[in-house]
This record gives structure tokens, C-alpha cells and sequence, in this order.
């Protein structure tokens, strides 16, 4: 499909971005319904592209061309994505019809998209899920990206694969010792964010509040650690955190497997808990988001450390000893003696 046209309409209705237009990379992506982008190019799927007119593909060109704007691919991380889409694709649908653009009947519309950023709108979207127990987004395919997984750095795959049985480290140990280490929790941050209209190419923005993470959980289940267990370590993380605190619950072996959010016991409770054999502890320092107040690693630690820096606190139930690039060590060991576990920490 052509879009050349397109994107020369785009670029004279918008010189201020016509660099950027002119450079905008489009990849036929068969699951899409029927455009979306991946931070660096627009995916759109030919065969529902063809039963538009030409008003609505230049609507869907503008539109993903604002979503790379904004960023809002990588502002979306951490999120649901089906949540995510349709926020962001309301709040941009309402600025482009402010901006004269005719929108398909399919174009998403939310009551008040063009007062709210992506990220306000997305909460309320949450927030009305988690009442009605139903999704405002579409049911369309997702679109994940796939990581390179060289057998270089599976460093858990061969000799580590076999299931470890892990008895309880000392819980209340370890959580006594994260209690020092944790950044103070913030309900809210402040940044800026997309306003209603374009003028002259610019789009308006405002200093907005808004709610973040306070600490991204990382539980390595490549061992056979119980369940319970690991929902343990949560509950007591976010005890250490203000009683309205978000936290970031991911499970990896040799791969990530996604972020859960938790707010409530019950959120603990509906924990799924992925994951058997290896650790490739790349997968882990990949998946942090890099907004979040604190990074966990809760780990038997039996892998290769990566080269790169991770500022992150790595927990280690065991025997093992770690040298991590970056970040903060806390060590779980049965002593004998004393019948219980002592903490050591170790800064790097």
C-alpha cells in the first residue's frame, strides 16, 4: 500500500513535522485492527486498510504519526495493553478532530479523551475494569515484541534447568532488611503532559500530576519456590509501602513474562505465577520499566551475572554469592546455630 500521497498531505497540513513525517517507516503487520506502531515504525494490516476510504487512512496515518509524537509506546510499558491503546488512541482521536480531521466510524471516542492525558485516562479505564469486571477496549490481537534469546545467554538453560525445591528463607528477615533499602513512597509525580490542541504544528501541553509505580518485583521462578511463598515476599514489600502503593509484580526463567499491578490483597491472591527451569538474568534487568521508585530482584542467584549495571536491590534466598553490577545485595543463609537467617548486605 502507498502512502506516500498520505504523508506529503501530512507534511504541507504540518511543516513543523514534515521531517519526521517524511521519515515515518510503515510495516504490513497482519494481527493489527487496522494500524498501530512499534515505538518506531506504523504497523497496518493491508487487508482492513483496503475497505477505508481516503479520509480514514490519512486519519490513521495522522493518528499513529501523533502516537510516536508522544511517545506513547513507551509510556504504555508496564500497562495493560488493550487499556493502554484505547486511552491513547481517545485522547489522539479527540485532538485530530479538533484539528478538522473526519474520524472513521470505528475511531475510538471517550467522554472528556480531549481534557486528559493518556496516563489520567487510563486510570479511570482501570478503575471502572476492576468495578465492573469488564474491558472498555476492543478484543483485537495483541502485538508483542520477541526478544533475540541468543543460547549465549540462557545462562540457567543447560546445567541450571533442573527444579530446585527452595524452603522458606526467612521472610521476615528479608523484609526487615529491604525496610533500609527502599526509597520512601510518593502517591504522586508531576510531568507534562499532551494538552487538547495543535496550533501551528505544536502540540500543547500541560504540567499534570500523576500516579506512579512505587516498586517494580521481579521473582525468579525458574526453582520450584512455592507459591505462597512468593506471595509472601509481595505482601511484605508492600506492607513496607503506603497503604495506597502500586507495585509491579513480574515473573522470568529465561524470559519475561509480563507485568501484573498489584493495589490489594486480592491482587496477591490473583498473582499467576509463570515460569520452570533456567534463568537468564538479562530477561530480568530488561523488563524494569525505568519509572518505577524501586527495582526488586527476589532470586536463588543461580545464573551468570550480566555485564551491564542494574541499579536494582537483589534479594538471595541460599547459598549463593552474587556480584551484580550496580545495585544492592541483601543474602538470606541458614545459620545453623541460631536455628534462623541472618541478612547481610553487600554494596556494589
Amino acid at each position: 500500500m502507498d502512502f506516500k500521497p498520505i504523508c506529503d498531505e501530512l507534511a504541507e497540513r504540518y511543516p513543523q513535522w514534515s521531517g519526521r513525517i517524511r521519515m515515518l517507516s510503515f510495516k504490513e503487520a497482519v494481527g493489527v485492527r487496522p494500524v498501530d506502531n512499534n515505538g518506531r515504525e506504523i504497523l497496518y494490516n493491508e487487508r482492513l486498510m483496503k475497505y477505508y476510504t481516503e479520509d480514514s487512512r490519512r486519519f490513521y496515518v495522522a493518528q499513529q504519526l501523533l502516537h510516536l509524537q508522544l511517545n506513547h509506546f513507551a509510556r504504555g510499558r508496564g500497562k495493560d495493553r488493550r487499556l493502554w491503546k484505547t486511552a491513547g488512541d481517545a485522547v489522539v482521536n479527540a485532538m485530530l478532530r479538533a484539528d478538522g480531521f473526519t474520524l472513521p466510524e470505528d475511531a475510538v471516542l471517550l467522554p472528556g479523551a480531549g481534557e486528559q492525558s493518556a496516563e489520567s485516562l487510563y486510570e479511570l479505564l482501570r478503575q471502572r475494569q476492576e468495578k465492573t469486571g469488564e474491558s472498555e477496549a476492543e478484543t483485537e490481537p495483541m502485538i508483542r515484541e520477541v526478544r533475540s534469546d541468543p543460547e549465549s545467554r540462557q545462562a540457567g538453560k543447560e546445567s541450571d534447568s533442573r527444579p530446585r525445591a527452595i524452603e522458606d528463607p526467612g521472610l521476615a528477615a528479608i523484609v526487615a532488611g529491604l525496610a533500609e533499602l527502599l526509597e520512601p513512597s510518593m502517591q504522586l509525580d508531576f510531568d507534562w503532559f499532551p494538552g487538547t490542541t495543535i496550533r501551528d504544528g505544536v502540540i500543547g501541553h500541560e504540567f499534570r500530576a500523576y500516579p506512579v509505580a512505587h516498586a517494580e518485583i521481579l521473582l525468579d521462578t525458574s526453582a520450584s519456590v512455592d507459591a505462597e511463598l512468593l506471595r509472601a515476599f509481595v505482601r511484605g514489600v508492600k506492607g513496607l509501602l503506603r497503604q495506597d502503593a502500586v507495585l509491579r509484580v513480574g515473573c522470568f526463567d529465561t524470559r519475561f513474562y509480563g507485568y501484573q499491578e498489584v493495589r490489594t490483597e486480592q491482587d496477591i491472591q490473583n498473582l499467576e505465577l509463570s515460569g520452570a527451569g533456567g534463568t537468564d538474568f538479562h530477561a530480568a534487568i530488561h523488563a524494569f520499566t525505568g519509572d518505577a521508585e524501586n527495582r526488586i530482584i527476589f532470586t536463588d542467584g543461580f545464573a551468570e551475572m550480566p555485564e551491564e549495571r542494574c541499579d536494582a536491590i537483589w534479594v538471595v534466598y541460599g547459598s549463593t554469592t552474587i556480584h551484580p553490577v550496580g545495585g544492592r545485595v541483601i543474602y538470606s543463609r541458614p545459620n545453623e546455630e541460631k536455628e534462623k537467617h541472618e541478612i547481610d548486605f553487600l554494596i556494589t
